[in-house]
């Protein structure tokens, strides 16, 4: 049995708990983000030797505030300034960088939570008060417009029911447009979502 609150103490407002991952090298989901059809040998080897430098970089932590969990997946400012520092010296190699520090992000989420796959999408939660303060508390803030002050962060809820009709930039996301237009035809979205 837990230790009794003293009277009048606040309950906390988050949990935040270390998820352990084995994060992957999701070739697929490489490719479509770097946009290619065909890799030469020296971007693989270059996208294999960084993943085994970067994975150790990555961190996951589930949520919960404001009676809901959320997913925070990141990736440590060693790696910004990695890619970065390589857009000066060669853009194309940042750019593979780039894609891949996104696909790592993208195969921690989708280990997490496998519904991501299927739908097509990581939701982004309204930033609640409480939410915010966890975010705090990891060192990954809650910034202007829906952004996370990590360049490679995602934060997602955990409950695969959210869909696109709960996510914070729904009016500007394209997926949503489309789904608009094509009368709910996207998956997780419905004409009244708008």
């Amino acid at each position: 049995m837990g230790t009794p609150r003293k009277k009048g103490a606040k309950k906390p407002r988050h949990t935040i708990e270390v998820v352990e991952a084995t994060p992957y090298f999701d070739m697929e989901q490489f490719m479509m983000l770097s946009q290619s059809k065909r890799l030469e040998a020296k971007e693989l080897e270059l996208a294999d030797r960084m993943f085994a430098r970067w994975k150790d970089h990555l961190h996951i932590r589930r949520i919960q505030a404001a009676g809901e969990t959320f997913l925070l997946v990141w990736l440590d400012k060693f790696v910004e300034d990695e890619v970065n520092a390589t857009w000066e010296s060669s853009p194309s190699q940042s750019f593979i960088l780039n894609s891949l520090a996104q696909a790592i992000l993208m195969a921690a989420v989708r280990e997490q939570l496998p519904h991501v796959a299927t739908e097509g999408c990581a939701p982004v939660p309204r930033p609640s008060r409480a939410l915010r303060e966890a975010l705090e508390e990891t060192g990954v803030r809650w910034e202007e417009h829906a952004t996370l002050s990590r360049q490679y962060a995602m934060l997602t809820p955990m409950d695969s029911g959210s869909g696109c009709g709960g996510c914070f930039l729904k009016s500007e996301c394209p997926k949503m447009t489309l789904g608009e237009m094509f009368q709910g035809e996207i998956p997780g979205a419905t004409p009244d979502e708008s």
